[in-house]
């Protein structure tokens, strides 16, 4: 359809009469040549059988009078003939008695008393009965009397004749020829009749079309000289009227806009008012925009600076000497505080999620290890109380791998939302995880995760309020469950960032069913497959929920297991099997006879001498009977971390063999006993640190915080001064030359930014490394940081190990700081050709660089809106701009990654283009991140 209304109309109208034309023709040579060569075939034919019926009476005549000369006249006369090839001749017995001519070439026609013919492409052949009246008398009954005499033909032999189709075929060919001439003669003198015809029909249109154009153009005269046949005249009449009508209209419009003109031109001074106030509207949305990110900024403080504290003394108790007990609650408040933190970081970045820019950290993750982590936190929490009798069972299928390329804050937010929100609102029964692969390819998988419980379940249509910002099922809930109403908003986003989506089945009063997947990337750690356990357990689990799905996990690991739902099974099957080799016992449900439970792990452990595993989802049950911890081997809170136990199971000892006195000691010798054996296992070897004698200032106004770096950093050998404020930090160096600072930012009087550009004007502090300790978390103020002097910043609550890392990596280099930043900037930045390019003259260069900063955030935006509307002419545009900015600015970096851009765009499109742009805009980061570290020479 496109293609014919490409055509021209001239095109089409002579298609239309020719068309025709041209079909009459092609059937009318096809039928007379069909019938001419049938013509020719048939008069071929009858010529040739013609010729053998005349030769035949004569060679009938011969053959009777047996004169063997007038025979071979007879045949040599035929074989004369034009197309006559070969000439047998045959007696009654069918034998061959002469033969003139070529060998023939058609043998397959039989010996009949008629004429019979056969034929190939190339030659055809015929046969002749020669008969010979034979007379018959016919006699009178009895008698010998000749009543009457007649003549019977009788075949004598056969005369056969081959001939050649050659001639009959050129004949064919000529004809042929011949008609094909006299169709393109024809052919040729239609087209130039019809293109004139066409040519004559269509000059009046083409007129017509040539006056329409110039009307359009606002030529509205053009129909005083249009001169057409008399058959057009109505045309050209409404053609007339239509051009003066328009001609009026136009003057209208013209009147018209020169009526509005004046009207704005009136309007000036209350549209210049306006615009003031816009002005102003503009300038309070600006400030409160910066209040805004003042207020987060300040949030973030108060609330990252007491987490330094808690995660800062976590991480020195996890070093004390700690009993079972204690180190499982330790470990547990140490993964809760970092869950604590990620938590709320994200609710404070909500507007960035919000905008959709909350960028995924991709990393090896154990996703096994992840759901395990959340579990253990979630049953740790006040979300499970004594009232609550719930099963938290994790299931993955076989075919899920262990390791896999993810985000695991983000994944571990998710789940934390959902399976805390479905052990929120289930008092009893379950809450079940299961996880399975939906895709899989080379280069993703597809995870799909369903969070089942049993709970109070949700009305129907309540459901679509689920994931609307700061909305709940019911307002009641607020009250009794707590909770922003930002959760399920915040894992909706996630879920959606990372490729997947999420969706909700439930039922009032029966449960809910919350499903989402995530596309991850396979890993290419290996994934290692572990010895089968090959131990036989004995398994006490009242709960057939959580015995079934421990059945499965210990039989899929080589174990071989016999469960038990009570203790006297339990004792019964102790005493009757001889080959376990532990027992795993579970008090959750039985926390009433605690002093059984303790019987009864003596009993296993001192008389049949076999390890035992203690399982508990309320360690502090445990704690009234001190002696548990040194009789059993490992104690597990449920659910089960498949990792803890898989290697409390492969490390399993003898149990100590304990006196009667000791085994029913009171309970402050139980606690001494305990700690004792603990003891006995731990001798902190000695160690010299690199960093021993390395002097640091750290400066902080919080005494907790500075007391934290002093435990950290003094078992390693470093000299740690602590300073309260920026003033004392400067008063102290200009005393005591220091290796590395430490410097708070937000402090009373003179914050660090303040006191880190002061102690840059020291001369024995100009390339001093100062690392700026912050619980400020904003992009903008990092920047702000390493602007005023700072080498590098860590966002409180700080690790331990990463602080550590930081000062080996800035005391122990032989490079300055100045050296290192130098660094930083030459890979980004050729400052030799900015100058050259203006000349030398820096202030030139620095503000054409400027000019190009400065436009860059606004570009970056820019452009990533461009890509997600797919416009990619504007999108060319704008970084074929930011191109020729960066050429002539020295922004070599930023120039390739840009080059690589648009040649990309233009060449590919959108194809395979997000690794491309995520390398121009990081380029983008980076150009900005570094520009406070150019050092531009003074003129």
């Amino acid at each position: 359809m496109l293609a014919l209304n490409s055509v021209s109309l001239r095109s089409k109208l002579f298609f239309a009469i020719y068309t025709p034309c041209l079909i009459l023709s092609i059937i009318a040579s096809f039928a007379f040549t069909l019938s001419r060569f049938d013509t020719i075939d048939r008069n071929f034919k009858e010529g040739v059988e013609k010729s053998v019926s005349q030769m035949t009476v004569s060679a009938e005549h011969a053959l009777s009078h047996s004169d063997e000369g007038m025979l071979n006249d007879t045949l040599r006369t035929l074989l004369k003939h034009d197309h006559i090839n070969t000439v047998q001749l045959y007696n009654a017995e069918e034998k061959l008695i002469t033969e003139l001519g070529k060998t023939s070439e058609v043998n397959t026609l039989p010996f009949t008393n008629a004429n019979e013919s056969d034929e190939n492409p190339h030659f055809f052949a015929t046969i002749a009965p020669i008969k010979h009246p034979v007379t018959r008398l016919e006699h009178q009954s009895n008698t010998n009397f000749i009543t009457s005499s007649y003549s019977v033909p009788q075949v004598s032999g056969w005369l056969k004749v081959e001939a050649s189709k050659e001639a009959s075929i050129v004949s064919k060919y000529r004809y042929l020829s011949a008609t094909l001439g006299t169709f393109f003669i024809f052919n040729l003198l239609a087209i130039f009749a019809l293109l004139n015809v066409t040519a004559s029909l269509l000059r009046p249109i083409e007129k017509i079309s040539d006056t329409v154009n110039k009307i359009t153009q606002g030529h509205f005269g053009a129909t005083k000289g249009l001169n057409l046949p008399t058959q057009y005249s109505t045309v050209v009449s409404d053609l007339n009227d239509i051009s003066s009508r328009l001609e009026n209209h136009r003057a209208e419009i013209l009147s018209n806009v020169d009526q509005a003109t004046e009207d704005i031109r009136r309007n000036m001074d209350s549209l210049e008012e306006k615009s003031a106030q816009l002005h102003i509207a503009n300038k309070e949305a600006t400030e409160s925009n910066r209040l805004k990110s003042q207020f987060l900024a300040n949030i973030s403080h108060e609330i990252r600076t007491p987490l330094n504290a808690i995660m800062g003394y976590i991480q020195i108790l996890q070093k004390d000497q700690l009993d079972k007990q204690q180190r499982l609650y330790m470990d547990t408040i140490a993964q809760s505080t970092t869950n604590l933190l990620t938590i709320i970081s994200d609710i404070l970045d909500f507007s960035k999620i919000e905008a959709g820019k909350l960028s995924l950290d991709l990393t090896d993750i154990n996703i096994r290890d992840i759901v395990d982590e959340v579990y253990q936190i979630l049953s740790s929490a006040n979300l499970v109380n004594a009232s609550k009798e719930l099963d938290l069972i994790p299931e993955f299928d076989l075919d899920v791998p262990t390791w896999v390329i993810g985000d695991p804050v983000r994944i571990r937010q998710v789940l934390t939302n959902l399976i805390g929100n479905a052990i929120k609102f289930t008092h009893e029964g379950s809450v079940r995880t299961t996880v399975k692969i939906l895709e899989k390819s080379n280069s993703s998988l597809k995870l799909s995760f369903q969070i089942i419980d049993t709970g109070v379940g949700i009305p129907e249509n309540k459901l679509d309020n689920l994931f609307k910002p700061f909305s709940q099922v019911d307002t009641s809930t607020t009250r009794k469950f707590g909770g922003t109403g930002l959760g399920l908003v915040i894992t909706k986003k996630l879920v959606k960032q990372m490729g997947g989506n999420v969706e909700v089945s439930s039922e009032h009063g029966i449960g809910s069913n919350f499903r989402f997947t995530i596309v991850l990337k396979p890993s290419q750690k290996e994934q290692k497959v572990e010895e089968p356990i090959s131990k036989s357990l004995l398994v006490f689990e009242p709960s057939l929920n959580y015995r079934n799905y421990l059945k499965t996990y210990l039989n899929h690991v080589g174990a071989n297991c016999t469960f038990t739902s009570s203790l006297e099974q339990t004792v019964t099957l102790l005493n009757s099997q001889t080959s376990l080799d532990a027992v795993l016992l579970n008090i959750d449900s039985h926390t009433e006879k605690l002093e059984e439970i303790q019987e009864l792990v003596a009993y296993i452990t001192q008389q049949f001498r076999l390890p035992c595993i203690l399982l508990t989802k309320r360690p502090h049950d445990i704690s009234k009977s001190s002696i548990l911890h040194t009789l059993c081997s490992e104690i597990l809170m449920t659910p089960i971390s498949h990792n803890r136990l898989n290697k409390s199971l492969r490390s399993l000892e003898e149990p100590k063999l304990l006196s009667e006195d000791r085994l029913y000691a009171d309970e402050t010798t139980t606690t001494e006993l305990t700690t004792e054996l603990e003891l006995e296992a731990v001798e902190p070897p000695e160690e010299t640190s690199p960093l021993s004698g390395i002097q640091i200032l750290a400066v902080d106004d919080t005494q907790i915080n500075l007391q934290l770096l002093g435990h950290w950093l003094e078992p390693h050998g470093l000299q740690v001064d602590l300073a309260y404020s920026g003033k004392q930090a400067i008063e102290m160096a200009k005393e005591t030359q220091y290796d590395l600072i430490l410097m708070d930012i937000q402090m009373p009087e003179m914050d660090g930014m303040e006191a880190t550009q002061r102690l840059r004007k020291l001369t024995n502090y100009v390339h001093t490394p100062i690392v700026a300790l912050t619980a400020h978390a904003l992009g903008s103020e990092q920047k702000q940081i390493v602007s005023s002097g700072m080498n590098a910043y860590l966002t409180k609550p700080v690790n331990e190990d990463i602080l550590l890392e930081t000062i080996t990596q800035w005391c122990q280099s032989k490079k300055s700081y100045q050296d290192l930043a130098d660094e930083k900037v030459v890979a980004l930045f050729d400052i030799d050709k900015a100058l050259s390019i203006a000349n030398g003259k820096s202030v030139i260069a620095k503000d054409m660089f400027d000019m190009l900063l400065n436009t860059l955030e606004a570009d970056k935006k820019l452009i990533l809106h461009h890509f997600e509307e797919k416009d990619l002419a504007k999108l060319i545009h704008v970084v074929h701009r930011l191109h020729g900015g960066s050429k002539y600015t020295g922004a070599i970096e930023l120039s390739k990654h840009a080059g690589f851009l648009e040649t990309h765009l233009k060449e590919l499109q959108f194809d395979d283009v997000e690794g491309v742009l995520e390398d121009f805009t990081d380029s983008i980061d980076a150009l900005i991140d570094i520009a406070p570290l150019i050092k531009w020479p003074q003129e």
